[in-house]
């Protein structure tokens, strides 16, 4: 009779290490979401929110509705970071070097828009994209 004791308690084990292996994430990236949902988590996001954090944007790319608004924010703990733009078939204002606060965009038009961080241009997470569609 204890075999089967062990037995029962070790899938009863495996059952809720799964199903907590489907659930949402707190991390502020997303996280990618169980069985067929979906969300941050390395492939971009669909957000008008940004993050600067660690000398990195997240999340991108990132693609967004024609006539949107995107909003950076600044984790808590940031260096100086700031939003420069490159390319775009618009030119919103670059924002300007901050550790903390928010910065929002004028009502983007459809496009891709790149920009970076101009203090930390060689480090490659410091770039980011957004499609505008």
């Amino acid at each position: 009779m204890r075999p089967s004791v062990i037995t029962l308690a070790v899938g009863t084990a495996g059952v809720v290490l799964l199903a907590a292996c489907g659930g949402g994430s707190t991390s502020p990236y997303g996280g990618g979401g169980g069985g067929g949902g979906g969300g941050g988590g390395g492939g971009g996001g669909h957000s008008a929110s940004l993050t600067v954090q660690n000398y990195s944007f997240s999340p991108t790319p990132d693609t967004v509705t024609a006539g949107t608004a995107v909003t950076f924010t600044w984790a808590a703990g940031s260096v100086d970071h700031n939003v420069t733009w490159d390319t775009g078939p618009t030119s919103p204002p670059n924002s300007a070097t901050m550790a903390a606060g928010t910065y929002s965009t004028p009502s983007l038009s459809a496009g891709t828009y790149t920009y970076h961080c101009s203090i930390h241009v060689n480090t490659n997470n410091m770039r980011g994209t957004i499609v505008v569609k």
